[in-house]
C-alpha cells in the first residue's frame, strides 16, 4: 500500500511523520495544509523533518485557509516545533503541482493501492473532491485524525481539525468513500507517552530520537496544562500507529454531522449506527501503542 500524508506539521504531526518514516511506511508524497500553524511554516517544518530523516519525498503545497481561521501556536509554539528554532530551509523545493492535483493524479495512478492519511484540517482533500467529484470512487480509503465522541458528556467539543475548516470536513464526511476511519479527539487525549521516557530520549544515541524529545517539550507542557496529562499526548502518532498495527485501535460505524455556521460552527455530532462507511475509534490498547512508540524512538 502507498500513502499520502496530508499534514499541518506542528509537534504531534512531526512525531507521527517520523514514526511513519522510521517504520518504512511507503509514503509517496506530503500535502501541506495550514492549521496548527500557517501554511508557510508547515512547509518549512516538513523540510526540516525531511532533512533530519535524509529523505526526498515530494512536497505539495495546499491552499491557505482564510486568516480568520484558528491556529494552535499555544500548543505547538510560534514556529510549530515547540521551543526548537530552525532557520528557514531554502534548499529543498516544493513541487509545482498543487496538493489537490497531486491527490487526484495519485488516485488515478494507484487506485486501490493508495490510502490518504489526514493529520490536519481537511482543506486539501475537500478541494480535491470539488476539483474531481469522482475522486471517492478511486481513493476508497482514508484515515483522519478528526471528530469527537464522548458518550459520557452532553457538551459538544469542537475538535480542532474540524473547527479550522468545518466546510471542508463536511464535504469529506459526506463524500461517498468506501471507508473513512477517524481517530477521535478523545482517543488522542488518552494516547500519551510518559514524560520521563520523553525526557530520557534527550540522551539517546539516535539523533532522530533526540529531535523528538526536544520538540516534544512544549507539547508536554500543553498536555498537562489543558488535560492534566503527565506526558506527550499523541493524537497524530496514534493515527499512524493504527495503520502500522491495526490491532492497536478499535473502530465502530458512526454517522457524522458537522455544523458550518453560527455559534455551533465547528461542532461535530457522532451517532452510532449499524450501516456506515464512517468508522470512529472507540477504544485502543495503550500498552501496544507505547511499545510501538518505544521501539521506534529509543
Amino acid at each position: 500500500m502507498k500513502y499520502i500524508i496530508d499534514t499541518d506539521p506542528g509537534i504531534d504531526d512531526a512525531v507521527a511523520i517520523v514514526m511513519a518514516m522510521k517504520n518504512k511506511l511507503n509514503i509517496i508524497g506530503f500535502t501541506l495544509a495550514s492549521g496548527n500553524i500557517p501554511l508557510d511554516k508547515s512547509i518549512n517544518n516538513l523540510k526540516i523533518i525531511e532533512d533530519f530523516m535524509e529523505s526526498n519525498i515530494p512536497i505539495f503545497k495546499g491552499k491557505t485557509i482564510n486568516k480568520s481561521s484558528a491556529t494552535a501556536e499555544y500548543a505547538h509554539g510560534k514556529d510549530g516545533l515547540g521551543y526548537a528554532v530552525f532557520p528557514e530551509n531554502k534548499t529543498r523545493r516544493v513541487e509545482k503541482q498543487s496538493a489537490e492535483e497531486f491527490i487526484i493524479k495519485a488516485s488515478k495512478k494507484y487506485k486501490d493501492d493508495l490510502t490518504l492519511i489526514c493529520l490536519g484540517p481537511l482543506t486539501n482533500l475537500a478541494g480535491a473532491i470539488k476539483m474531481d467529484p469522482t475522486l471517492p470512487k478511486r481513493l476508497k480509503k482514508i484515515i483522519i485524525m478528526s471528530a469527537t465522541y464522548n458518550p459520557e458528556s452532553t457538551e459538544v467539543y469542537k475538535e480542532f481539525n474540524i473547527l479550522v475548516d468545518p466546510k471542508a470536513a463536511k464535504i469529506v464526511y459526506e463524500a461517498p468513500f468506501e471507508e473513512i476511519k477517524a481517530i477521535t479527539h478523545e482517543i488522542g487525549v488518552k494516547a500519551f507517552i510518559e514524560k520521563d521516557y520523553m525526557e530520557n530520549l534527550k540522551h539517546s544515541d539516535d539523533k532522530i530520537s533526540r529531535f523528538i524529545s526536544i520538540i516534544g517539550e512544549k507539547y508536554i507542557e500543553f498536555s498537562f496544562d489543558h488535560y492534566g496529562t503527565i506526558g506527550l499526548q499523541a493524537p497524530d502518532p496514534i493515527t499512524i500507529a493504527s495503520i502500522l498495527d491495526p490491532s492497536i485501535v478499535s473502530f465502530s460505524p458512526f454517522k457524522i454531522e458537522i455544523s458550518t455556521e453560527g455559534n455551533t460552527r465547528g461542532e461535530s455530532y457522532a451517532t452510532p449506527c449499524e450501516n456506515s462507511h464512517i468508522y470512529l475509534s472507540t477504544d485502543f490498547n495503550l500498552d501496544k501503542f507505547r511499545e510501538l512508540f518505544k521501539n521506534t524512538f529509543k
